[in-house]
């Protein structure tokens, strides 16, 4: 229940509540060894730490969710390497952040239904604009679109249409 508390505080834009319930939730499972709890609240706080700006923090707390997450890692483990790689894009270590990104979207796309691994691409394909692949990034939105429609992941389309923005100001259009 802290846990979802902590989700619900992050979605509504309240980062220092969700930070507490997160902290909280990581405190109680491990005091009761729950492992996915451990895990989710983990991931939370660090994305938390992120949206903050404490990349060096949140950097460290993903690194512990990586931890949590197990060899091999579990699918949902997707978000944790997604936000390592945004971190490492952000410090301009593009070669690492690709690693993530490209991890990230293996373990997106062993999860029915979901869209983290079109998340995964659009990132990706920003990665590509950063390295001077046009070429790369148009057809990884373009796949990412083409998903967005075949499954209907409408929460997506923004996403979409803000790579494409990218693509067009790259291409200077």
């Amino acid at each position: 229940t802290t846990w979802a508390l902590g989700y619900a505080y992050l979605l509504r834009g309240d980062r220092a509540a969700a930070g507490r319930a997160y902290t909280e939730s990581i405190a109680i499972s491990q005091a009761i060894g729950h492992f996915i709890i451990h895990f989710m609240a983990t991931m939370g706080l660090s994305r938390v730490q992120e949206l903050d700006n404490q990349l060096v923090t949140a950097a460290e707390t993903y690194r512990q969710a990586l931890q949590l997450a197990g060899d091999p890692p579990l699918p949902v483990a997707c978000e944790v390497h997604l936000g390592l790689a945004r971190i490492c894009y952000e410090w301009n270590d593009l070669a690492a952040a690709e690693q993530h990104v490209q991890r990230g979207a293996y373990l997106a796309r062993q999860i029915a239904d979901t869209d983290r691994f079109v998340a995964c691409d659009l990132f990706l394909a920003r990665l590509k604009l950063a390295e001077g692949d046009g070429a790369g990034a148009v057809a990884l939105v373009a796949a990412a679109e083409q998903a967005v429609r075949l499954r209907n992941f409408v929460q997506r389309i923004p996403d979409v249409a803000a790579a494409k923005v990218l693509l067009l100001l790259a291409q200077g259009n």
